[in-house]
């Protein structure tokens, strides 16, 4: 007879998941006493030799607000043809493709060994990959050559119709063109001021559907469904260009970085705008390939130390803040950081856009503001 144990090793094969609790906590009480909270590690496109690929869409839950996929913990109803989400309780009818559905005849989707399942979908391919760079220029003359480096190397690594872009920050904000030919174009910003994406919008001469001004603009998209950017927008969009256009000037761009010039006073810290840095990012992408799948790979080698999204002043015989500070509550800056970073975060939710920070220095870096605000 199978064991608990063997009941669990067996679920984490078959669908590649694995809890740090086995058990979930039966009242609230239990719950605030947990010592490691409630969380999962999953494997995402986890190899399994019998997992059979369904050459068809999923059926979905009816209810907008819900959107759940059709599986094997759902009720079913053979006489009605109808099943019950089991999230929102939402009772959905089959479609007419599973009109012989019994319990002898089921689907894919509803055997129980297959509770994870891949689907390939038959609608339109979906929009290319969007990479949009954010790179700290206040770093070690050593440290910004090795990042340099890592990002020359990487751009081999990603497809060449994905595309690409290049923001760098100090005590300003550069957003960089890469459709500029001959010379390298960038646009400035206060690394002080907090800017809308309408502002950035308006700022950049960037049209609504993507395309710079002056360009043909790609068709609009629906709110909600995911983007699919046509060729004019890819040529028109001077800030984000596919790889395989942009990759010589790219790498000729990244040669010529050079550590932030602002000067920087015996016994302060550099001016490093990490907030307006990624708040112009976001809102890049939010007025050009809103609803499209995007990713903001932020480097980042110290605190923020002006703007929005501060940690730290620029003051080295101030430190950043101590645990025992952020334990009482005590911690400038903490609380309009957080809400900062988790606007942002926010916003790029909705718009199906990741952010990864890529964070190394000997002091703090102030991830903890970012970290509490659902970032990846």
């Amino acid at each position: 007879m199978a064991t608990f144990a063997d009941f669990i090793q067996q679920q984490e094969d078959q669908d590649g998941v694995r809890f740090s609790w086995n058990m979930w906590p039966s009242s609230r009480l239990e719950a605030t006493r947990m010592v490691i909270p409630l969380a999962s590690l999953y494997t995402p496109l986890k190899e399994r030799a019998d997992l059979p690929p369904l050459q068809y869409d999923p059926v979905v839950c009816t209810k907008p607000q819900c959107r759940a996929i059709l599986n094997p913990y759902c009720q079913v109803d053979f006489r009605s043809r109808v099943w019950v989400c089991p999230f929102c309780f939402q009772r959905n009818p089959f479609p007419q493709q599973y009109a012989g559905i019994s319990e002898q005849n089921l689907p894919a989707e509803l055997i129980p060994q297959f509770s994870t399942i891949e689907y390939t979908l038959m609608r339109a391919t979906c929009a290319l990959p969007v990479f949009l760079i954010v790179l700290d220029i206040c770093m070690e003359e050593e440290d910004l050559q090795a990042v340099k480096e890592s990002l020359q190397m990487s751009l081999s690594l990603l497809p060449p119709n994905a595309l690409i872009g290049l923001i760098t920050f100090g005590k300003m904000v550069q957003v960089h063109e890469l459709g500029a030919e001959g010379i390298a174009k960038s646009y400035v910003f206060r690394g002080t001021k907090d800017l809308t994406a309408k502002q950035i919008q308006d700022m950049l001469g960037i049209g609504k559907s993507g395309a710079a001004a002056g360009q043909q603009p790609r068709m609009q998209q629906p709110m909600g469904q995911p983007g699919h950017p046509q060729t004019s927008s890819l040529s028109g969009n001077k800030f984000l260009q596919p790889v395989h256009k942009c990759d010589m000037a790219l790498t000729d761009l990244l040669q010529e970085i050079q550590p932030d010039p602002w000067p920087v006073a015996q016994g302060k810290r550099p001016l490093r705008s990490t907030g307006a840095a990624l708040s112009i990012a976001v809102g890049l992408l939010e007025c050009t390939y809103p609803n499209t799948g995007g990713r903001i790979m932020m480097f980042i080698g110290g605190p923020g130390s002006q703007g929005p999204g501060q940690v730290v002043d620029d003051e080295l015989k101030n430190p950043i803040r101590s645990h025992h500070a952020i334990e009482k509550d005590n911690a400038r800056w903490m609380r309009k950081a957080m809400k900062h970073y988790e606007a942002l975060a926010n916003r790029s939710a909705q718009n199906g856009h990741v952010i990864d920070l890529y964070s190394c220095s000997l002091d703090q870096t102030g991830l903890l503001h970012c970290i509490n605000s659902n970032f990846c």
